[in-house]
């Protein structure tokens, strides 16, 4: 899972020098992601706090670092954000680990 965030003043719904970066982001996010073998399984804004949460299944952590640094549609909303990647699993996965 990546978290980004940025400030309410650099916002690309009103700030016009970030709104091309993340229309790209968006736009290409998918064939971007199937290109380094990872699933885009969507990305969920929470538009009021400025945050977006974005969920991938990746065969491992290092395609979504390369990902991430070899892209240029990943590196320009790094310009106005601020990010954290971590592993996560969804509860039948947890569920399992729990029961063993």
């Amino acid at each position: 899972m990546q978290v980004t965030q940025h400030p309410a003043d650099l916002c690309p719904t009103h700030e016009p020098k970030y709104r091309a970066a993340t229309v790209n982001w968006y736009e290409k996010v998918e064939s971007l992601c199937a290109k380094y073998g990872i699933k885009f399984v969507g990305s969920y804004d929470d538009h009021l706090a400025h945050t977006v949460y974005v969920l991938y299944e990746t065969p491992s952590m290092d395609n979504l670092m390369k990902l991430m640094m070899m892209e240029p549609e990943f590196m320009a909303p790094m310009d106005f954000c601020t990010g954290r990647v971590f592993p996560v699993f969804d509860h039948k996965t947890t569920l399992s680990l729990i029961k063993k």
